[in-house]
């Protein structure tokens, strides 16, 4: 592993505040620490920094961009296409969505920012809930580019960003944190729930309720934490409508309508916020699906509730505080409307689909609802707010990916299917209605304004996932227990291997761990065997075959290799690889398309090394290459910069917009190819 010196927090900012430079004198070749040099930096004047607007699109895949955009089927897109820069962009390695737009946020990958997916994280010797587990406080251990802006002068806004909870103090800025709050927790109470009323219902039994109807009328109730709000619901068989009673609350709703957001109360003064959906109704038979939106927070409430996690989102982190300033939750809310993004896990209900409790229609309804929710507030704040430079992001268009994007084998897959949202039609629709909310968006923003629009990376259907669990097994590496030796069709991580017996295995984090004696929990691999048994797994995943007998690694290594930078490599395996034709986020030979993925926590099928991916998450990131589109002042027309782009380039460019000069731990470069030549932007300035 790398031994070079961290950068702290502290450092960064001894290096930033002040290197504000005027737009002319920007990508100076300033060195960090140089205090004479900096002291030759300018401020840029009141009034007239650069606005930059960062659109994070999670999901998007430029290449199907650029096709559509032919097809004369995206007028916006096509505009800023031709107005600027744009390409097809490298990954961090096998960068998703959590890891991703960590680096985004910070400029450095993995190895310096501690983020390697989506995960539970053990915390001291705790394990940290799904949204502990990937929000900021507990993982990101580098300062973010947001923060250095703000700290430098720019006055910085941000919305809905993946990985921003808990909410930064942006000096002279706002912030409404993204995927990574804590919401109401992770308890099944708090997901989504269906209340039904026929024979069987395939969601996971703490997420459903069956109920039966006497003359018309059913109660049941809303849980939470052990308590419990009496619910009511009543049947009108006459014109076909159901009565929804709890609290002091009333709504009667027919098939397929939605409710606005409602007000809950439980006993212990906890306050939510709910939405119902009518999925199926015939009253004159007793016949019911109502699916309750998950547990979300109220906006209106009083701060400082009990924590919902005694010791993850105790005191230190008050949960109920996903602003900044705290009170621009009740400020957008009085104003706009509801906010869903801070709530669990993502602004809609991704846990319940994946549960089995929403419905396709249902999902997706409520993708594009969420999605119209937060424009209005992005909206808003572009108008309302002072800002230099503006980021939100939206994840509904990843829920869509996942969940909706099925090609034949998939285990969702049917005619019905094909008929309704085959050949990427969900992808493509959702992608015409972002064309037309970015054009209301841009109406609203200074025309000087640099837009910039990015991806974690791209979508597309799963055929197959390689399981390097069932691999090690067969190979003699990871034993299972003898009890369960043959008798389940399959095995399950962690409770099924036999640790006593098991020299290497794969969990959540990428990669292949060594069950090495002294680190991992019981382990019984002695460190003079550690590198032999590296080198015999590398050497073995090099004879891996898909199932078409074509090669399947495209890159296995040592882990320090793969993230040489920072201290925190090894929490992911000690052997890495990726395939030539899964999410590596490398630009590979021959077929890029995502089809083949690997399952890093699980056991294939009766044991197989290729197996179905599982239900209701039957797409993935395809080749893992992210968009990059770019526009504004001296930036290049109808300019393709995919070559040698990588995303890590996109904020040491904004830096270099305002003037500064990015830290020496970022690892992207500045995008001097996308500037036109006669411009200050496309060069560096020395300075004497």
């Amino acid at each position: 592993m790398s031994n070079e010196k961290k950068i702290s927090r502290r450092d960064v900012m001894k290096w930033s505040v002040g290197s504000l430079a005027a737009v002319p004198f920007a990508g100076s070749l300033l060195k960090a620490g140089d205090a004479s040099a900096q002291s030759k930096a300018q401020s840029v004047p009141p009034g007239k920094k650069p606005k930059v607007l960062v659109i994070g699109l999670d999901s998007c895949d430029m290449p199907r961009i650029l096709e559509w955009v032919k097809e004369g089927e995206l007028p916006t897109f096509k505009k800023l296409i031709q107005s600027g820069a744009y390409g097809t962009f490298e990954n961090i390695f096998r960068g998703m969505s959590v890891d991703a737009w960590a680096a985004y946020l910070t400029g450095v990958g993995p190895g310096q920012n501690n983020f390697f997916g989506s995960h539970p994280w053990k915390v001291y010797d705790k394990w940290a809930s799904q949204t502990s587990g990937i929000n900021r406080f507990y993982r990101m251990h580098v300062a973010t580019i947001p923060f250095m802006l703000a700290e430098a002068g720019v006055k910085v806004g941000m919305c809905g960003c993946a990985m921003s909870w808990p909410p930064e103090r942006l000096k002279d800025g706002f912030m409404m944190s993204g995927k990574g709050a804590p919401g109401l927790g992770d308890d099944p109470n708090c997901k989504g729930h269906v209340y039904y009323t026929q024979r069987r219902h395939r969601a996971a039994r703490p997420v459903k309720s069956r109920i039966k109807f006497v003359d018309g009328k059913v109660t049941t109730s809303i849980r939470y934490h052990g308590m419990e709000v009496p619910l009511h619901l009543s049947l009108n068989p006459i014109i076909n409508l159901v009565t929804i009673a709890y609290n002091d609350q009333r709504v009667t709703l027919q098939k397929g309508q939605w409710s606005n957001y409602m007000p809950l109360k439980f006993p212990n003064g906890r306050r939510a916020v709910i939405r119902w959906k009518v999925e199926h109704l015939d009253a004159a038979k007793g016949e019911l699906q109502l699916y309750r939106y998950k547990l979300m927070q109220d906006p209106s409430a009083e701060l400082d509730h009990d924590p919902i996690n005694p010791f993850f989102d105790g005191p230190c982190v008050p949960t109920d505080q996903w602003t900044y300033p705290a009170s621009l939750q009740k400020e957008v809310f009085d104003a706009v409307g509801y906010y869903r993004t801070p709530n669990l896990p993502f602004e809609y209900d991704y846990s319940s689909f994946i549960a089995y409790v929403q419905e396709e229609e249902t999902l997706i309804e409520d993708c594009y609802d969420a999605t119209r929710e937060q424009d209005k507030i992005v909206k808003w704040l572009l108008q309302n707010k002072e800002w230099d430079f503006f980021w939100f992001s939206n994840m509904p268009y990843d829920r869509l990916n996942h969940n909706m994007v099925r090609i034949k084998g998939n285990p969702d897959w049917s005619p019905e299917y094909e008929r309704k949202y085959g050949n990427g039609k969900v992808m493509k629709d959702f992608t015409k209605f972002i064309d037309r909310e970015l054009a209301d968006i841009l109406k609203v923003v200074p025309k000087d304004t640099y837009v910039f629009i990015i991806s974690d990376h791209g979508w597309a259907p799963v055929k197959y996932d390689f399981q390097p669990n069932s691999w090690l097994h067969k190979l003699g590496l990871l034993q299972v227990k003898k009890d369960v030796e043959g008798k389940v069709k399959r095995y399950y991580y962690p409770e099924d291997i036999d640790w006593t017996r098991t020299k290497a295995f794969s969990a959540d984090n990428p990669g292949i761990f060594i069950n090495l004696k002294g680190r991992q929990e019981h382990g019984i691999v002695e460190y003079s065997e550690y590198e032999k048994l590296r080198d015999y797994i590398i050497e073995e995943l090099k004879k891996v075959k898909h199932p078409d007998g074509s090669p399947f690694v495209y890159k296995v290594d040592r882990v320090e290799n793969i993230y040489p930078k920072g201290s925190y490599g090894w929490y992911a395996g000690d052997v890495q690889f990726c395939g030539t034709r899964d999410s590596s986020g490398y630009k590979v030979p021959g077929p890029n398309d995502g089809l083949y993925q690997i399952n890093w926590g699980g056991f294939g099928y009766k044991n197989r090394d290729w197996y179905k991916p599982r239900r209701h998450f039957t797409a993935y990131h395809g080749n893992a290459l992210t968009t990059f589109i770019m526009t504004g002042p001296n930036v290049r027309k109808n300019f393709d910069a995919s070559d040698n782009g990588h995303m890590l380039d996109v904020f040491p460019t904004i830096m270099h917009i305002y003037g500064l000069v990015p830290p020496p731990n970022l690892e992207g470069r500045i995008l001097y190819k996308v500037f036109e030549q006669d411009s200050p932007l496309a060069k560096k300035r020395e300075i004497v």
